[in-house]
């Protein structure tokens, strides 16, 4: 199923850039109300460079990184999981699978930043739940 440019990714990504501190993409994700902050490029605001996670604020806190640590010390820096804009949306959700995430960043064909996918988003999409069930069906031997 492919879908038309912008319904891939519904909510606009919240970002945050690496100099910002772990306690200030708590407030910014509670501010906001998502679970991932994109981590970008502080010359280039479009360019995503990497993602800073509820697990990996909460991972960071548990190896005792200081909260006022930057972002960059315990985010995911450049291997962040993401799909182009023009991708199906279930390529969204084999990459949450196979990558064991719940967030996928949404860039356009430059790398430029799109959005933001959340496996929220997904369980509202009959059609990529009813892919997904049959792809991930255990099979009868």
């Amino acid at each position: 199923m492919q879908y038309e440019r912008g319904e891939i990714a519904k909510k606009p990504a919240v970002a945050i850039t690496p100099d910002k501190t772990i306690e200030e993409a708590a407030a910014l994700m509670a501010q906001h109300r998502v679970g991932l902050l994109v981590i970008v490029d502080k010359e280039n605001p479009k360019k995503p460079i990497g993602v800073i996670s509820e697990r990996d604020i909460i991972r960071g806190i548990a190896q005792k990184t200081p909260l006022t640590a930057t972002v960059d010390k315990v985010g995911t820096m450049r291997n962040f999981v993401y799909v182009y804009d023009y991708d199906p949306i279930t390529a969204a959700a084999r990459k949450m699978r196979q990558h064991n995430v719940r967030h996928v960043v949404v860039v356009d064909k430059e790398g430029n930043l799109y959005g933001v996918i959340s496996i929220r988003d997904l369980i509202g999409e009959k059609q990529v739940l009813e892919i997904l069930a049959r792809d991930w069906a255990p099979t009868k031997e």
